[in-house]
């Protein structure tokens, strides 16, 4: 099955009041198991290759079997770029094969982010590609802890969004409502009257980074509200971890194949419980029979 247009998947999820998961893939059995579990579930999913993991696996090496995997299952795919440092990097990684760019520069001031975000979706719709932008900050690093709330956290204004969406032309918008990157102790303080006002200022598909953490309600609220796609990662390497201490405190038996089982067993579980929690489940045949096939550029130079 080929990859589809991510632009058109998330229009199908807003319109249909559901969110697609996008879950960070950093290994093989991250790669299967996401993808095992949307197969189970019957729900579109999007891998998200973030840049900053790229520190610890070789991108060139991982893309062929992100986009072999991917075009081998029989539900929707996208590939996006996430947290990418600059218009070069997502423009390769769109010669690479990846079909949605989102480069980070939501910590600069509105106009110098609403400039890059604008040169970005000049080359990104040259080849396409769907781009999401960013407005407002969301702190935190993937993986990490925060002790409470933090201060750093700046929420998206709905009038600075709206202008931001019409001068840029990006297909869909992460915003910043309260979640943050990373795993948080205590419970997040949500605005889920901020989201639903800047669902109706854009106009546009709204999408929530640091989804990991939160209660199933909390899920249920953000989709009811506007989100139509949800970013994991600090969830799936929790799930790893546990398959790990668990593996490693009962059993020494076996050794590593069984433990990339075990992981890839773990994050096949929380991938499929995200999915059904976003309304996904159930909704591939819909989303195929309305995305347009995604067709890779040509001029694929690697990264």
């Amino acid at each position: 099955m080929p990859l589809v247009h991510l632009s058109d998947m998330l229009k199908h999820a807003s319109h249909h009041h559901y969110a697609v998961g996008a879950f960070g893939v950093v290994s093989l059995d991250f790669l299967e198991g996401v993808l095992q579990a949307a197969e189970a579930c019957r729900s579109p999913v999007v891998l998200n290759l973030i840049e900053s993991h790229f520190a610890y696996y070789d991108f060139a090496t991982m893309m062929p079997a992100v986009l072999s995997a991917a075009s081998k299952v029989s539900v929707p795919v996208a590939v996006n770029f996430d947290h990418g440092s600059s218009l070069e990097r997502a423009e390769a990684a769109i010669r690479a094969g990846c079909n949605s760019v989102m480069v980070d520069t939501s910590a600069l001031r509105f106009s110098d982010n609403l400039w890059q975000t604008r040169e970005i979706v000049a080359m990104a719709h040259s080849y396409e590609v769907t781009v999401e932008g960013e407005l407002g900050y969301v702190p935190g690093l993937e993986g990490l802890s925060a002790e409470h709330h933090p201060s750093d956290l700046t929420y998206t204004s709905a009038l600075e969004a709206a202008g931001f969406v019409e001068r840029t032309g990006v297909d869909c918008l992460a915003v910043s409502i309260g979640t943050i990157h990373g795993r948080m102790k205590g419970i997040p303080k949500l605005d889920y009257a901020r989201l639903a006002k800047l669902r109706d200022s854009t106009l546009i598909p709204l999408v929530i980074h640091g989804g990991s953490g939160l209660s199933d309600d909390q899920y249920r609220k953000l989709v009811a509200n506007g989100a139509a796609k949800i970013n994991f990662f600090t969830a799936l390497t929790d799930a790893a971890e546990r398959s790990i201490k668990e593996y490693f405190s009962s059993n020494r038996k076996y050794g590593y194949p069984q433990v990339v089982a075990g992981v890839r067993n773990a994050v096949r579980a929380e991938t499929l419980r995200c999915l059904q929690i976003c309304g996904a489940g159930g909704r591939a045949a819909e989303v195929l029979a309305q995305c347009r096939p995604w067709k890779a550029t040509s001029n694929s130079e690697g990264f």
